[in-house]
């Protein structure tokens, strides 16, 4: 009998596994920022929509491709773009638009934002990286380095 009950727990656990997540979400930095254009943008604008920060520096020469993945797929309205960057001579945010759209040879939409303390707080080390936040603020995936429009396009599939 004692077998039986051990058996038939072990079923029940087995089958109730895929219904506890034991994945923990991070929940993305609070902000509350001045873009390229000196355009407020903070957290709230962002509440109940999922949406792509994307971290780089301006002196980032291999870092146009991914921006460039995230820019053809991820509509307008849903990407940040912030500068890690601490050095006063790589913060300002209209000059860095301006050396994307002339690498990319197009004009791009997305606030352009310096902001050091979001990308430590949100524990970025690494550039490029895109992080794909969910409509509950949660980060749900995190990209690091070179990365093409296939990856860019899965990944804002399973969020949106």
């Amino acid at each position: 009998m004692e077998k039986v009950v051990f058996l038939v727990s072990v079923m029940i656990c087995a089958g109730l596994s895929g219904c506890i997540s034991a994945e923990e979400y991070e929940e993305f930095p609070s902000f509350d920022l001045v873009d390229h254009n000196d355009q407020i943008q903070n957290s709230s604008m962002y509440a109940d929509t999922p949406f792509i920060a994307y971290f780089s520096a301006a002196w980032c020469s291999h870092c146009a491709p991914t921006l460039s993945a995230v820019d053809e797929t991820v509509p307008v309205g849903n990407v940040l773009i912030f500068n890690l960057e601490s050095r006063a001579e790589w913060s300002n945010m209209t000059e860095w638009k301006e050396k994307m759209e002339d690498e990319l040879e197009r004009d791009l939409f997305h606030p352009f934002i310096h902001s050091p303390e979001v990308a430590e707080s949100a524990g970025v080390e690494r550039i490029p990286t895109v992080l794909f936040i969910n409509s509950d603020g949660l980060i749900e995936q995190r990209l690091e380095g070179l990365q093409d429009s296939a990856a860019i396009e899965a990944n804002w599939a399973d969020l949106s």
